[in-house]
């Protein structure tokens, strides 16, 4: 832990001596609003601070990480805001987001509210800066519902086959531990070419690092990471390209509505398929549904990005 805050200090100290002065410049200009180099600074603290594998990246990497972070964040928060008018102190939001965050600083490690608090003050890390982050993606994942929920189209009796299938045989099913990189390209010849440069990128650095760097899913913020997921979760597409994978493997690129998809086996195991088919139904119906709902998030992000006005000072 000592060496990683060293390494911090390092790498900040470095982007303040090198690539940054002390006077404030503006350096892109989203839309109407503006990104300095001291926002720089101050997100690749936050990212930083929040998950210590972008600490292997170089300088570069991280100016471009902290930057697309912003500009994702700007361009989210224009969104939602021509749908909802946002009180960032109203109390019922203001319980949900806690939840979400202290759901957050569990996964990333933290015992207590207080701990992870007292860390984020150590590292100059705003509390309601915090929160406003996660306030932007409670409402933007609420308008990707309101727009696209009606649009998500579950065949029930798909799912009922196939649970129907898993309660007759009374045998075990595969169970995946998944990280995952996603990124859109429409043209073929520049599918190719970021393909390769995926792949390169995860042999020299690492799944987790390219993850971050690559992919425009939301797991990028956890190197990619994804979880468990048993196999009658997942698409047959999805499960043939990976059932044969040796634990550290990663798949070839799998093409989907949501965009092109590498995944990485970081383990696997055998689970007892005997279940209870009603909770599992609804469990599975939720999982399809949230997993569409992801795939809408990403292509309309796209959507809204291209319209966008970026640009580089």
């Amino acid at each position: 832990m000592k060496r990683i805050l060293i390494y911090t200090l390092m790498i900040y100290f470095q982007l303040i001596i090198n690539a940054f002065s002390n006077e404030i410049k503006i350096i892109y200009k989203v839309n109407d609003s503006i990104i300095t180099n001291h926002d720089i600074l101050e997100e690749i603290n936050y990212l930083t601070s929040l998950n210590t594998n972008l600490l292997q990246l170089n300088k570069e990497q991280l100016f471009s990480n902290a930057k697309n972070s912003l500009i994702r964040e700007i361009i989210k928060k224009e969104e939602i805001n021509k749908f909802y008018e946002i009180n960032y102190e109203d109390a019922v939001l203001s319980e949900k987001v806690s939840s979400i965050i202290e759901n957050f600083r569990k996964k990333i490690g933290f015992n207590s509210n207080k701990e992870f608090e007292d860390y984020l003050s150590d590292k100059n890390i705003d509390y309601s800066e915090l929160k406003m982050k996660f306030v932007i993606e409670q409402f933007w994942n609420q308008l990707i519902y309101d727009k696209y929920n009606k649009s998500v189209k579950i065949d029930p009796n798909k799912i009922n086959d196939v649970l129907d299938e898993l309660i007759k045989s009374n045998s075990e099913i595969l169970s995946f531990n998944l990280s995952e990189i996603i990124f859109l390209e429409k043209n073929r010849e520049k599918i190719s070419k970021k393909t390769q440069e995926i792949i390169n990128s995860i042999q020299t650095i690492g799944f987790k690092d390219a993850a971050v760097i690559h992919s425009i899913s939301e797991s990028s913020k956890f190197g990619g990471e994804v979880g468990w997921v048993n196999q009658n979760q997942i698409s047959g597409k999805i499960f043939v390209a990976i059932k044969d994978l040796e634990i550290g493997e990663f798949s070839k690129p799998i093409i989907t509505a949501g965009g092109i998809i590498f995944l990485k086996v970081n383990d696997k195991k055998k689970v007892n398929a005997k279940i209870d088919k009603k909770k599992e139904m609804e469990r599975l119906i939720s999982f399809e549904r949230d997993r569409i709902l992801n795939e809408y998030s990403i292509i309309y992000y796209k959507e809204i990005k291209n319209k966008a006005y970026v640009e580089k000072f």
